[in-house]
């Protein structure tokens, strides 16, 4: 509001205020006066002066309200009103919904200066009797209600505009600061002064016309100029009254049939000080909370509505990786089905390695005994060369036998490089399976580490059989070398038998170096049974780890099967959670949607 509406506004307040008196009140008063007191013309016409120079004079309280209220008024100018705080705007507000309750000092004022005034001015023109100044005294009764009726609700009128303006609208008050006049005593005091007014005025006049002060056919024309002036100001009052309530009503009706439109922006301004203007206040605050309330349920289902497609992406991208992790868990599957394929490949094939490390014992414990044969018969082959000496016959005879020995020497050799042959294809074939068993280890991962280690210890094994078996056949060509000296040493004894004699320390030495031999591969036919029987112990020992093995994998595999049923369900259940989550965002949407009527 700027200086030129704060003026317009005091004028129009003012002017409605004094035509209201001037025009109504005064002449009112002046023809009861006349009727009652039975003026004559003279004197009526001196009521008449001294009661318009009274009324300009008490123009000087109107003033005083006006500048007053320019004070007021002028908080709402833009300079003014932006440099008040929250509990000065709404100090403000309090007083102008109060200023019409304390305007009927002003009127009071007013009305009790003009009425002495015009009875001492009218001392002027005339000496009134008493009875003609007894209805000076009536004059409050019958003026002041109506007319404080009158100039309360043209002041709250004048007011509403103000109230209704965008810059008082909102603004908060503290109801124990307002004045409340409520809707019962507002109708109680409209009809109690429209009932005074007639009472008090016609039951005077019958009063003096009983009690024969006064003649009512004397006053014929100003008793019903006075009856036509009573029924305008309670037209008037029941007028301003019946105003009052309807402009409440029309804005409570026009905020409830927004409200019904969905449109929470309107804000019920507080235009009086009785319960229609506290529930008002009641009602913006009802409002302005589910204004808070509609806005946070909005929030909350957009926030519902993005948790929902988050829900929904986070659940298809987990039925993704379900899915995945299914496919990983077949192949895994697949891939444990291969391990224990192999694993029991594996265990096949340490068992026969072990049947075979078994039967190589027992071929090399025959060698062993047949080795001791030889040396048994070197030994005595030695006793008959030392014979060979004094019975030539008994050493041709040794000289067959020793033929014989070496023939079965010579084959008990080539049967023993025969084994060795076997040891070393076996040796050759454990380097394999300790190979294949590393690679299944490593296929194996963390699950094969133990299975790698009893390669490793298989491999070495291979390794040192192998060469013991090499020792075995160096010493085995040495032997077949040896026994094919002998036997050409026997075929030249048998081709020049008179030399035995000469040769006989010469065969005596080749039979000792014979039986030192024998002796050396009996020793080493000890290692080597030695050296099958670890690997016959492994061989048990890789059996043993493989039926371990063999039976973990089928565990783990029974495992997998336990995981893949458990990745089925949840993909399930995923499924699930994503129609729900779609189901979820499509309830938030249709929320929104409901809550969108809202004009908030």
């Amino acid at each position: 509001m700027n200086q030129l509406e704060s003026r317009r506004l005091r004028w129009k307040l003012t002017v409605g205020l004094e035509l209201l008196t001037s025009i109504l009140a005064v002449p009112l008063a002046v023809l009861f006066i006349i009727s009652a007191g039975g003026y004559d013309f003279d004197q009526s016409i001196a009521l008449i002066v001294a009661s318009t120079i009274s009324l300009f004079t008490s123009f000087v309280v109107p003033s005083v309200r006006f500048r007053i209220l320019g004070k007021l008024l002028k908080n709402l100018e833009d300079k003014e009103w932006f440099a008040l705080n929250s509990k000065e705007r709404s100090d403000v507000k309090t007083r102008i919904l109060n200023f019409p309750l304390y305007n009927t000092v002003f009127y009071v004022v007013q009305w009790s200066y003009g009425i002495f005034s015009a009875w001492r001015i009218m001392h002027l023109f005339f000496q009134p009797t008493v009875l003609e100044s007894i209805p000076f005294l009536f004059l409050p009764a019958i003026i002041y209600p109506i007319l404080g009726v009158s100039h309360f609700f043209l002041t709250e009128s004048m007011f509403v505009d103000v109230l209704e303006s965008d810059r008082l609208k909102e603004v908060q008050t503290d109801s124990e600061k307002i004045r409340n006049v409520g809707v019962h005593a507002r109708i109680f005091s409209t009809i109690a002064s429209i009932a005074m007014l007639p009472i008090i005025i016609l039951g005077f006049l019958l009063f003096e016309e009983t009690s024969g002060w006064i003649k009512l056919g004397d006053v014929t024309i100003p008793l019903i100029l006075t009856l036509v002036f009573m029924l305008i100001a309670v037209g008037v009052a029941s007028y301003q009254l019946s105003l009052t309530i309807r402009r409440n009503s029309q804005n409570m009706i026009h905020i409830f049939g927004e409200m019904s439109g969905g449109n929470l922006t309107h804000v019920l301004p507080m235009v009086s000080s009785d319960e229609l203007g506290s529930n008002s206040r009641a009602l913006n605050d009802f409002v302005k909370r589910l204004r808070i309330i509609v806005k946070s349920v909005v929030r909350e289902s957009e926030k519902l509505s993005d948790s929902s497609k988050s829900l929904g992406e986070n659940t298809r991208e987990l039925s993704r990786k379900m899915q995945d992790q299914a496919a990983s868990t077949e192949q895994m599957s697949s891939g444990v089905e291969e391990i224990a394929a192999s694993i029991h490949s594996t265990a096949s094939r340490a068992e026969s390695q072990t049947q075979i490390a078994k039967k190589a014992q027992s071929s090399l414990a025959e060698l062993e005994g047949r080795i001791r044969q030889v040396h048994m018969a070197l030994l005595e082959t030695k006793g008959d060369a030392d014979r060979m000496k004094n019975e030539t016959r008994s050493g041709e005879e040794a000289l067959r036998g020793t033929q014989k020995a070496m023939e079965a020497i010579e084959e008990s050799t080539a049967k023993m490089g025969a084994t060795v042959n076997v040891i070393r294809d076996i040796t050759d074939r454990i380097g394999l399976l300790s190979l294949n068993a590393a690679i299944e280890a490593a296929r194996a991962g963390e699950a094969g580490k133990g299975f790698a280690v009893v390669a490793q210890e298989i491999a070495k094994l291979g390794e040192q059989t192998q060469e013991n078996a090499k020792r075995i056949t160096s010493a085995i060509t040495e032997a077949l070398n040896a026994t094919k000296s002998g036997r050409e040493v026997i075929e030249s004894t048998q081709a020049a038998f008179q030399k035995i004699g000469e040769t006989v320390g010469t065969t005596l030495d080749r039979v000792s170096e014979v039986a030192s031999l024998s002796d050396s591969q009996l020793t080493a036919s000890e290692q080597v049974k030695s050296a099958f029987a670890d690997l016959s112990l492994s061989s048990d020992e890789i059996r043993n780890h493989t039926q371990e093995q063999a039976q973990t994998s089928t565990e783990f595999s029974k495992t997998i099967v336990s995981i893949s049923e458990t990745t089925e369900f949840l993909n399930q259940v995923v499924t699930q959670i994503d129609e729900l989550a779609i189901q979820l965002n499509s309830q938030a949407g249709k929320l929104k949607s409901e809550v969108e009527f809202f004009k908030t």
